[in-house]
C-alpha cells in the first residue's frame, strides 16, 4: 500500500488525500536518498557541564538546565526542566547555553534519547547539542535520531553507566533524502503527531487543574455546596487525635489506615524465568510512573505471571487504585486502569466508599512535601509504611462524598480519554517512523 492511502486512514488530520500530496510522495520516492555518516551532516557538536552543587549562587536562577532526567520516553519536545541555573553558574562551569529549536541527544545515562528544546537552555555533560549543516532540516535530524535510538543504545559501553564516544556517534551510518524539501515534508508528518499530543497534554493539564481546584475548595477550604448551612466544629475532638483546626460538623479526621487498605509490593526473582514467561499481570516499577507523569497509567513496562505473583511479596490490587512511589523518588502517583501489582518501591492506596480514588489522588498530591519530609534512610530515602498509615485524612459525610464524585468523575473521564488518544497517536507515529526513515519503502 502506498503512503497516501495509509496516511489518509491513519492521519486524516495531516493529509487531505489530494492529488497534489500523492504526486509529491511519488516524486519523493523516485528521488535519491544518500547513505552517509551522521558526522557528515553535522556542522558541530556542543557539550555541556554541571555547575558546582556546593555554590548556592550557581542555582535556582532563570536559565533552564537540562539533564537526562528531563527526557521522558516518547516525548521529543522540551519546554522546561526540573532545575535552573544562574548566569554565574554558566560562566563557572563547562555548560553551554543552547539556542531554542536545537536537537539535543543523550550520550550517557539514558543513552540515545533526544529532543528539541523549545526554549533556550543549558545542558549538562551527559547531553550533546547537534548542529546540522545547511543542507539538513533540524526537525528531520530529530526524527532521524529517534529512529536510531535502539541502535545507539546497543552501542553503549561501560560497566556502571553506558555511554557512547563522540567519534562513535559521528560514525553512525544513516540514509537521508538529498533534497531538504523532502526532509521537511517527512518531519512535518511526524511532528504533526507530536503537535496533537502536545495540544492534548495542555487540555489534560487544564482539566486536572480544574479538578484540583474543586478538591481544594471542598477539602481544604471547606467550601463545598451548602457549606454555609453547616456548623464548623473543633477537629481536635476527632478519634484520631489530630489537629486540623475547625472543620464541618459531620466530617471526621481519620488515620489513613483506619479508612482504606494500603499495600506494598515485591519483585519475583529475575533469575526464575518461569515467573515472567507469558506474563499478563501488570507489574509496575517507579520508573513507569516517573516516565508517565500522568493521572492514569495504562501499561507497565514489565509483566509477571500468576506463579511470579504467588512466589513473591507482590500483591494484586484492583483497577482504579492509587499507586505512590515510596522510596528514592517519593510521591510520584498514578491511577491504574487494570488490576495490577508493583515492586517494593510503592505504597498503593485502595479506595472505598469512605475515600474515593480522586480524593486519594489529590490528598497525596497535597501532602507530597509532608510525605517526603517524613522519609528517612541512609542510602536512599523511603517513607515507612507505618508512618504513612498514621497520616490524617478528612472524611466527609456520605452526601458530600457522593456529590464530590459526581463533580470530579466526568473531568477525570475526559482526562483518561485524552490520554488514550495520545497513546494511539504515539503508536501510529512510532509505526510510521521507521518507514519514513527507510527511504520511503512503504509497501505495507
Amino acid at each position: 500500500m502506498r503512503i497516501m492511502p495509509y496516511l489518509a486512514i491513519k492521519s486524516r488530520f495531516l493529509f487531505s488525500g489530494t492529488e497534489r500530496d500523492g504526486v509529491f510522495f511519488e516524486k519523493m520516492m523516485k528521488n535519491n536518498w544518500k547513505k552517509v555518516k551522521l558526522g557528515d551532516i553535522l556542522e558541530k557538536i556542543i557539550g555541556g557541564g554541571t555547575p558546582s552543587r556546593v555554590v548556592a549562587d550557581f542555582w535556582n536562577g532563570d536559565i533552564f538546565w537540562a539533564t537526562v532526567k528531563d527526557m521522558k520516553d516518547g516525548v521529543y519536545k522540551l519546554s522546561e526542566t526540573q532545575e535552573r541555573i544562574t548566569e554565574q553558574g554558566v560562566k563557572s562551569s563547562a555548560t553551554n547555553i543552547i539556542s531554542k529549536n536545537t536537537v539535543i541527544i543523550s550520550t550517557r545515562m539514558g543513552l540515545g534519547r533526544c529532543f528539541i528544546n523549545k526554549v533556550e537552555m543549558a545542558i549538562n555533560q551527559d547531553l550533546k547539542a547537534l548542529i546540522p549543516n545547511k543542507n539538513v532540516d533540524v526537525n528531520f535530524l530529530l526524527w532521524l535520531l529517534v529512529s536510531k535510538t535502539k541502535e545507539i543504545e546497543v552501542m553503549g559501553t561501560g560497566t556502571t553507566v553506558k555511554g557512547i564516544r563522540l567519534e562513535e556517534l559521528r560514525n553512525i551510518e544513516i540514509i537521508i533524502p538529498e533534497r531538504i524539501e523532502d526532509q521537511k515534508k517527512i518531519a512535518e508528518i511526524l511532528s504533526g503527531y507530536d503537535d496533537l499530543i502536545e495540544n492534548n497534554n495542555r487540555r489534560i493539564k487544564i482539566l486536572e487543574e480544574m479538578a484540583q481546584a474543586i478538591y481544594k475548595q471542598w477539602f481544604v477550604d471547606f467550601k463545598f455546596p451548602g457549606y454555609e448551612k453547616v456548623k464548623m466544629v473543633d477537629s481536635s475532638a476527632g478519634e484520631a487525635g489530630g489537629e486540623l483546626g475547625s472543620m464541618p460538623e459531620g466530617w471526621e479526621i481519620k488515620r489513613i489506615e483506619d479508612v482504606i487498605e494500603t499495600i506494598g509490593g515485591g519483585t519475583p526473582s529475575k533469575e526464575k524465568v518461569e515467573y515472567w514467561n507469558s506474563g499478563a499481570i501488570q507489574w509496575f516499577t517507579p520508573t513507569d510512573l516517573t516516565s508517565n507523569k500522568q493521572a492514569f497509567i495504562f501499561q507497565s513496562s514489565l509483566k509477571i505471571n500468576e506463579l511470579g505473583l504467588k512466589k513473591s511479596s507482590a500483591k494484586l490490587f484492583p483497577a482504579f487504585s492509587v499507586m505512590m512511589t515510596s522510596r528514592a523518588t517519593i510521591g510520584e502517583i498514578s491511577i491504574n486502569i487494570k488490576p495490577a501489582s508493583t515492586n517494593q518501591g510503592f505504597i498503593t492506596c485502595i479506595p472505598n466508599e469512605f475515600v474515593s480514588v480522586y480524593q486519594l489522588y489529590f490528598w497525596l498530591k497535597e501532602n507530597k512535601d509532608l510525605i517526603i519530609s517524613l522519609s528517612g534512610g541512609a542510602t536512599f530515602k523511603e517513607i515507612n509504611k507505618s508512618t504513612f498509615r498514621n497520616l490524617l485524612i478528612t472524611v466527609p459525610e456520605l452526601e458530600t462524598r457522593r456529590t464530590f464524585m459526581d463533580a470530579i468523575e466526568p473531568i477525570f473521564s475526559q482526562m483518561k480519554n485524552i490520554q488514550l488518544k495520545n497513546n494511539n497517536l504515539r503508536k501510529t507515529r512510532d509505526l510510521l517512523l521507521p518507514k519514513l526513515m527507510n527511504g520511503l519503502n512503504l509497501d505495507l
